[in-house]
């Protein structure tokens, strides 16, 4: 758009602020940092715009942290996630404009900082990656329309999983023609993982993952019941559609944003037993690859963030 950007890491730029932009996006600040209270203040004087960024409720009470992932898979300590986020409120409250991915998360934001502009920015797949896989026809590479996956990038979801796990393995008995692939570094049950038409391999680098998705006609996106995770956003919805996979997702509120055309949302045990037992003939799929694809190059918009950043 014409905008000189500079990305840097947080530690570089506390470190070494830049002092002469004119808007600073900070994502997921955290108070706690040293100088970080000191920068912001110099920051305002100049008059430049700044802005937290959000896309994970990493901020709130104590009752919030400890139903975050990182304090019932065991990644924080109780006391670790309740200072973590009590640090992360603090930084909130310094800003007066904040960006969040889904709605939820904009709601928890209205609550602990109610002075402030919140926009939502939806989570999109940037031209710069999908014009790479439109060009190699990623999404509609043929694949066994008995493939299921499960891309994982963290152990964060070591408590989601259980959610499909006894119907997961249902299926996977049932139909031996199956096969089912997990990628990344989630803990899979013996159970499954002892099936021989279940397949587990390492995590792998972002830009890898269409490629791999592109393996499976189906990828799932199970998740526990929680105001955690309903902050979560549409994330694994964008991956299966630039890999042309059909998604099975838990119905959190920014997948129900896009909408069942687009997915199969599954709530109880019946809904994942059926979605997953079902076999979308290649015709099906390849017409969801085309909708889905189009989803990706209609959704791109950052109208929410071009309103905070106006430079008077």
């Amino acid at each position: 758009m014409g905008h000189y950007c500079t990305v840097t890491s947080t530690k570089q730029f506390f470190d070494n602020p830049l002092l002469d932009q004119d808007v600073y996006i900070f994502h997921r600040p955290n108070a706690a940092r040293q100088g970080f209270r000191e920068t912001i203040l110099g920051l305002r004087q100049s008059s430049a715009t700044l802005i937290a960024d959000y896309d994970d409720l990493i901020f709130g009470t104590d009752s919030i942290a400890l139903m975050s992932s990182a304090a019932k898979n065991g990644t924080l300590t109780e006391d670790r996630a309740m200072q973590a986020f009590a640090s992360n409120l603090a930084g909130l409250r310094h800003f007066d404009k904040i960006t969040t991915s889904t709605a939820p998360l904009a709601a928890y934001a209205r609550e602990f900082n109610p002075g402030a502009q919140v926009e939502i920015v939806p989570n999109f797949i940037p031209e710069s990656i999908r014009s790479i896989h439109e060009e190699l026809a990623t999404p509609f590479i043929r694949r066994r329309d008995t493939a299921i996956g499960y891309f994982a990038g963290t152990r964060s979801h070591d408590m989601d999983f259980p959610i499909v796990e006894a119907v997961l393995h249902r299926v996977l008995s049932e139909n031996p023609g199956f096969t089912f692939l997990v990628v990344g570094p989630v803990a899979i049950p013996r159970a499954i993982a002892s099936l021989p038409n279940a397949y587990i391999a390492p995590v792998v680098n972002f830009l890898r993952l269409p490629a791999l998705m592109s393996m499976c006609a189906t990828v799932i996106a199970p998740l526990e019941t929680s105001g955690f995770n309903n902050c979560k956003s549409r994330v694994k919805f964008l991956e299966a559609a630039l890999g042309g996979c059909r998604l099975i997702a838990s119905p959190i509120a920014d997948m129900q944003t896009i909408g069942s055309p687009q997915m199969t949302l599954a709530d109880t045990t019946d809904d994942w037993y059926e979605a997953l037992s079902d076999v979308p003939d290649a015709a099906g799929r390849a017409g969801l690859a085309q909708r889905n694809f189009a989803f990706l190059k209609e959704n791109n918009k950052i109208d929410g963030l071009e309103a905070l950043t106006v430079v008077k």
